[in-house]
């Protein structure tokens, strides 16, 4: 099997509009991960992306090295897991947005974290 699942996580500019921005970013994801075969779920929270890519290695390869990296939206991207997977857990979706509930408010609190950061996110949390 050659499908794997990249987490990342990322910052947003400080100079940038969220709404539109989180609007186009979407957009285009939905538009360039349904022609490569990918899918996924982005969360947006306290200026914070978070976002699971799943599909082929090569194609999740280059739109994270090749597209996200490049992107003048984000800053600060880093990788939390990028794995080979048996199956899809979002292929249901080619790009799905969901924000930030209280439950993920209150699984930070669990952890001692007062807000939603997920560049405190580990293997054991």
């Amino acid at each position: 099997m050659n499908d794997f699942r990249l987490l990342y996580v990322s910052k947003i500019k400080s100079n940038i509009n969220p709404i539109n921005d989180l609007y186009d970013i979407l957009t285009e994801a939905v538009n360039f991960n349904s022609l490569n075969e990918i899918y996924g779920v982005l969360y947006y929270g306290n200026d914070y992306f978070i976002q699971c890519l799943e599909g082929q290695k090569d194609k999740v390869e280059y739109l994270f090295y090749e597209k996200i990296l490049k992107d003048p939206r984000h800053k600060n991207c880093e990788i939390l897991y990028f794995e080979n997977i048996e199956k899809f857990l979002f292929s249901a979706w080619h790009m799905k947005y969901a924000m930030i509930h209280k439950e993920v408010i209150d699984f930070f609190k669990h952890y001692h974290n007062d807000e939603f950061n997920p560049y405190l996110l580990n293997s054991s949390t």
